[in-house]
């Protein structure tokens, strides 16, 4: 199989969104997927890599460990913040962050942004400092 098909499967990504998040046609990844062609364009290999946290010479079947990268965000978010938000924690880590981050008062929620910020300007999260979140202001 090939790899961008075996990478989009194992993500359970559609070839619709696969597609739209790289600014190709379906049928274009359709062919890359069928092994009719490879992308030319540098950029679609390096979102391929970004996409599925894996590096490029692993999405071009170049390699077969998975070497991992920075990974985005797939699908962008639109949060109306005049509306509640609902949070699924993926563990009970980020239960606990959310839990605790909900004591504070406004100027250490504050410090928790900075510091968060912080550790995003770290090289190891290169790619993966912008949200793909959007807010609606009220």
């Amino acid at each position: 199989m090939n790899k961008i098909k075996e990478l989009r499967k194992k993500s359970n990504i559609t070839v619709a969104e696969l597609a739209k998040e790289l600014g190709i046609s379906q049928s274009m990844l359709t062919n890359y997927e069928n092994g009719n062609g490879t992308p030319r364009d540098e950029s679609i290999w390096e979102k391929l890599s970004q996409i599925f946290g894996v590096s490029k010479s692993h999405v071009m079947g170049l390699t077969t460990d998975i070497e991992t990268t920075q990974k985005t965000n797939r699908l962008k978010v639109v949060v109306d913040m005049s509306q509640p938000v609902s949070v699924h924690p993926k563990n009970q880590t980020e239960l606990d962050i959310l839990v605790k981050m909900d004591l504070l008062d406004d100027d250490d929620t504050e410090k928790l942004l900075c510091f968060i910020n912080e550790l995003l300007a770290k090289d190891k999260y290169e790619g993966r400092r912008e949200s793909a979140i959007e807010y609606l202001a009220e």
